[in-house]
């Protein structure tokens, strides 16, 4: 395909003009697909070794042109347009300084549902997942009308989202210590229209609440401080530190919500608390101390890794 203009080369992370075909890594320019860009993103990605380079050409092309995968491909061999190759090329860009797909595109799959997320709050992992349906599991046992459920460091508001779209008794309060964070989910409660249903409350873990909560979810931080300055560059340089640093240990808010909930949690109660699997001993061993009486259980990932510790007081 000829093109009128100079194109762009990458070379060595530095960005260069010339007008000879001196590398794989042209800067598509007038006239590009979308299959040449896709194959363009797909190779950069590649040279950098990022995991699904393949998929992230996509979805950032999918974003920027506003398009389902199945749209996308259907237009694979049309032009793309001065605006969408240079917002393309903006995200790739992005995308190589480690920057999340999440952030780049502003949402993220989770569960059943999507939610908007940015910077002020942690991308929602499908370990998380395993929270909801423990806590699906123990209600469907439960001979009640209603439930009163506790989703403390909502950050996005993915947990407090998908329990009160599956329990459909429940009152849930979201809680977390950043406003920046609610006023994230704040709007993917309204997107789900569930302002009726949920309450978002800044503070301190379970300060704000008082009176029995029968169900207390939370993916509090818990990765050990020393650990920080090691995570890889997409969460260290772009997520909210305050969402990931869980102190010396890694159990410290793990901890000062246990003892937090033990004159809290009803009878029936269920607490669930998401671990680093390294954490599993600890944290049980603490679960005992706070919770003498409770059935203490956990409970494994996909992967085979202890990922999340049931408190259960029965009773």
């Amino acid at each position: 395909m000829e093109h009128s203009a100079p194109k762009l080369y990458v070379e060595d992370g530095s960005v260069q003009k010339t007008g000879q075909d001196r590398t794989k890594h042209a800067v598509p320019g007038e006239g590009t697909t979308i299959d040449e860009a896709l194959r363009w993103a797909t190779r950069l990605f590649m040279a950098h070794r990022f995991p699904s380079p393949r998929l992230d050409a996509e979805v950032l092309l999918r974003h920027v042109l506003s398009l389902t995968r199945t749209e996308l491909y259907v237009h694979l061999y049309e032009p793309l347009n001065a605006p969408s190759l240079s917002y393309y090329r903006e995200m790739v860009w992005r995308r190589l300084a480690h920057e999340p797909v999440a952030y780049l595109t502003g949402k993220r799959a989770f569960y059943d549902v999507e939610l908007r997320v940015d910077k002020n709050v942690l991308i929602p992992r499908p370990e998380s997942e395993h929270l909801i349906d423990a806590a699906r599991d123990w209600t469907q046992a439960q001979d009640r009308s209603s439930l009163r459920v506790v989703d403390v460091g909502t950050g996005s508001g993915a947990l407090a989202i998908v329990l009160a779209r599956h329990l459909l008794g429940a009152n849930v309060w979201a809680v977390d210590i950043s406003l920046d964070a609610l006023r994230v989910a704040a709007r993917n409660v309204r997107r789900y229209r569930l302002q009726d249903r949920i309450a978002l409350i800044c503070g301190d873990l379970l300060q704000p609440l008082s009176g029995p909560c029968d169900l207390i979810v939370a993916n509090l931080p818990y990765i050990p401080h020393e650990e920080m300055p090691s995570l890889p560059p997409n969460v260290a340089l772009y997520e909210p530190h305050q969402a990931l640093d869980g102190g010396k240990r890694g159990t410290e808010l793990i901890r000062r919500l246990l003892y937090q909930a033990a004159p809290r949690l009803a009878r029936p109660g269920l607490l669930l608390l998401e671990i680093d699997p390294r954490q599993a001993e600890t944290v049980t061993d603490m679960a005992r101390h706070a919770f003498a009486e409770a059935q203490i259980r956990v409970l494994q990932d996909y992967a085979k890794h202890e990922r999340v510790v049931e408190i259960e007081r029965e009773k």
